[in-house]
């Protein structure tokens, strides 16, 4: 019998890595879809800030070209060959669900409620640092975030955290789209990934300052959406397509990840290294986090917290230095399969599920 999941929907990445996930079971994974499920009080992320926008986006504007009523079909623009499944209120309380997880602290109540009108098993996946979900609802916990007095050496290991049956796991992607290859298209490129960088003052501030001191000598480029921020000459774009995204994480020659809060997972820091590239970032930040075992100063990454000259000396010698450069990328591309097991860690889930269902 096939297993059906219904989650909410608020981040492409870790949608897609639940699709993978149930792609290894031959389960199914479905998706709210209509407002509806907002206005029933089912999902409603961000509510207290934004009222009804960001349910708009989620979903109604995500599902604007999937074909169907009530039962809707939507390719995926950001993962090619992707097709979601969403379903309206309606439709979603006449089917079968075996298992309804919730991804989000504000929807946890409302998802819950909704597992228990149909009949339903119940989880919380946390994939948000210092994510503080609704453990006292859940049978069951997915936690792609490191929690409290459990930190990166649970990864892959079945414990019980707040009373409930819990996997540590790292949220899987696509190793052919993220593939290691060397040498990268432009010698000269440091790029950031970080999400809406610009928002962030001080991080940005050091970026900026250091690229346009040096811009004789490198190829500063900040990719990722700006948010309320204006945009400035740094700006490289704002790329959906995963496989764009992948392509030109390889054409540079340095990954900048100064990103100092909010990674609970950390998609583009675990892209860095699947792809292999030298990585400058902050390393206190990620000694805890579920990222923290891919860092190994001077070996596959450098702590950025350090004297300008020192920086830019690193910086200088990986650009020149094609051998050393090779060396640390291969580094991080294999410590990365050192430290990632995505096979290992679905058959962990699938054992703690199939007890959860059987229970």
């Amino acid at each position: 019998m096939t297993i059906r999941i219904l989650t909410d929907q608020h981040h492409h990445a870790l949608a897609e890595s639940l699709l993978l996930l149930a792609d290894r079971f031959g389960w199914e994974v479905w998706f709210p879809a209509g407002m509806e499920w907002y206005d029933e009080d089912y999902w409603v992320f961000e509510r207290e800030w934004h009222g009804d926008a960001v349910a708009r986006q989620y979903l109604l504007g995500i599902w604007a070209d999937a074909t169907g009523k009530d039962i809707l079909m939507r390719p995926d623009p950001r993962h090619k060959g992707r097709v979601q499944k969403g379903v309206t209120l309606d439709a979603a309380r006449q089917m079968q669900w075996d298992i309804v997880l919730s991804s989000l602290p504000h929807n946890d109540h409302g998802m819950w409620r909704f597992s228990q009108e149909v009949g339903a098993h119940f989880g919380v996946q946390v994939g948000n640092n210092v994510q503080q979900s609704r453990w006292d609802l859940a049978e069951f916990i997915l936690a792609s975030s490191t929690l409290t007095g459990y930190g990166p050496e649970w990864i892959g290991k079945r414990f019980t955290y707040a009373g409930k049956p819990t996997v540590m796991y790292h949220q899987e992607f696509d190793l052919t789209t993220f593939r290691h290859e060397w040498p990268p298209a432009n010698r000269r490129e440091v790029a950031s990934w970080v999400n809406c960088f610009a928002e962030m003052s001080e991080p940005y501030g050091q970026f900026a300052y250091i690229a346009r001191k040096y811009a004789d000598e490198f190829d500063f480029k900040c990719y990722g959406a700006y948010g309320s921020a204006t945009p400035d000459e740094l700006a490289a774009g704002d790329i959906s397509d995963v496989e764009e995204v992948a392509e030109r994480m390889r054409g540079a020659r340095v990954g900048w990840h100064s990103k100092a809060w909010s990674d609970g997972f950390g998609h583009v820091i675990h892209d860095w290294f699947a792809i292999g590239r030298p990585v400058l970032g902050w390393a206190r930040y990620y000694a805890d986090k579920i990222a923290g075992p891919l860092w190994v100063e001077g070996v596959t990454s450098f702590d950025m917290e350090r004297p300008e000259d020192e920086v830019i000396a690193i910086l200088r010698r990986l650009r020149d230095d094609d051998d050393y450069h090779r060396t640390i990328s291969e580094n991080a591309a294999r410590r990365f399969r050192e430290v990632v097991d995505f096979d290992g860690e679905a058959a962990t889930i699938r054992t703690m599920l199939e007890g959860v269902l059987s229970g």
